[in-house]
């Protein structure tokens, strides 16, 4: 260490003194004669930030104690979920949950019942009439006025 300067006889009698002090005073009594906030306006917080491993501050950080502080609901209170859905395609996402198939085989099974419901009623319909022409002109009435599955119930002997 080399200074242009070298210190005289004051600041080498003081430099010698000021280990003993420093080790003979409690660091308390010290403090409470420094101006921290003086001395923290002299420190580049930009160069003690570099300084400091994210990764490792992270590690340190336990994310379910972090959450549980979170007020989920004054969260979602300030979330614009219109903004959200806007960028949301509605029509990929109906298709992706299979929707339209769905909604095809309900439609297809409900169309395809209704007309046979409509065929039993046909059938049946058509036995009555048959019925009533038959007795107006005196004929013996038939055992079976049309196909078993929709004249008969299911499960029912021929």
């Amino acid at each position: 260490m080399s200074n242009e300067n070298p210190p005289g006889f004051l600041g080498r009698a003081v430099g010698a003194v000021t280990g003993r002090v420093v080790d003979a005073v409690p660091p308390e009594v010290i403090l409470d004669h420094v101006d921290v906030d003086a001395l923290l306006d002299h420190v580049d917080v930009n160069h003690l930030l570099d300084r400091v491993d994210a990764n490792r501050l992270l590690d340190r950080i336990d994310p379910n104690r972090l959450l549980d502080r979170i007020d989920v609901d004054r969260l979602l209170a300030r979330a614009d979920i219109e903004a959200l859905l806007a960028d949301v395609d509605l029509e990929s996402v109906v298709r992706r949950a299979g929707i339209p198939d769905i909604v095809a085989e309900t439609t297809g099974t409900l169309a395809g019942r209704s007309l046979d419901v409509a065929r039993r009623q046909v059938v049946g319909l058509d036995a009555v009439v048959a019925g009533l022409v038959n007795r107006l002109l005196r004929r013996e009435p038939l055992e079976d006025p049309g196909p078993a599955r929709l004249v008969r119930p299911a499960g029912s002997a021929p």
